[in-house]
């Protein structure tokens, strides 16, 4: 499900904030790494880390953080990452995704659209992937939050 918003209106708290235009094609990683790469912020810099976790923190709360206590909301999340099957309760929604392996940022960056993030075999691959990958969510926000802590595995 699509959330419509104006063009020029970035929906990501953050982007919007710095005045970039929103393209609903562009997930919110790549539109962060367009800015990061305008305003000359070095990957990995301490203004880098400060502004990508400020910036996928509000496009978690934007997309899901909000509605942490409904069960469709859960549904939904198993649904994206591929499961398959009637989960009729979040305790249920809770057990499945804690046998996925998905980097969190790739979640939110499919979350507008049909596609399917990346899953791995075991948290090794999906550590290897995230490193290389530079996609790192904020472990202190995730553990503080219900979903993301289902989600999240040690990676480095």
């Amino acid at each position: 499900m699509r959330i419509p918003v104006a063009s020029s209106d970035h929906p990501n708290q953050l982007l919007r904030k710095l005045g970039i235009p929103h393209n609903p094609d562009l997930p919110v990683s790549s539109a962060f790494g367009l800015v990061s790469l305008q305003r000359g912020w070095k990957p990995g810099s301490k203004t880098w880390k400060m502004n990508w976790n400020l910036c996928m923190n509000s496009e978690y709360d934007r997309l899901i953080g909000g509605r942490v206590n409904s069960l469709t909301t859960w549904q939904e999340l198993c649904t994206k990452v591929g499961i398959k099957g009637s989960l009729t309760s979040i305790t249920q929604c809770k057990k499945a995704l804690a046998r996925v392996h998905v980097n969190i940022v790739d979640l939110l960056d499919c979350w507008n659209s049909d596609a399917i993030p990346l899953g791995f075999k075991n948290k090794e691959a999906l550590a290897a992937y995230t490193r290389a990958n530079n996609k790192f969510f904020s472990r202190h926000i995730a553990k503080q939050d219900k979903v993301l802590r289902v989600l999240l595995r040690q990676v480095v």
